[in-house]
């Protein structure tokens, strides 16, 4: 079975996502192809779970080193 797409996303990220809504409006036949769980890196497994970490390091840091300070 042979399928003709005007484009073929790499990746379920940001980038991509904008790219495949716009070419869905536009009317054009997409594919979508990513070997892990839709969403992409940054929402999944870098930039935003890495700064919710970050910040609650932060937090208990901070809180460490404010002890016997009055706070």
């Amino acid at each position: 079975m042979t399928r003709k797409f005007d484009v073929i996303a790499i990746g379920t990220g940001s980038a991509a996502s904008a790219v495949v809504s716009r070419s869905r409006e536009a009317g054009w036949q997409v594919a979508i192809v990513d070997s892990r769980p839709f969403g992409g890196t940054c929402a999944l497994r870098g930039c935003d779970p890495k700064k919710v970490l970050v910040g609650a390091a932060e937090a208990v840091d901070w809180t460490r080193r404010m002890k016997g300070k009055g706070i």
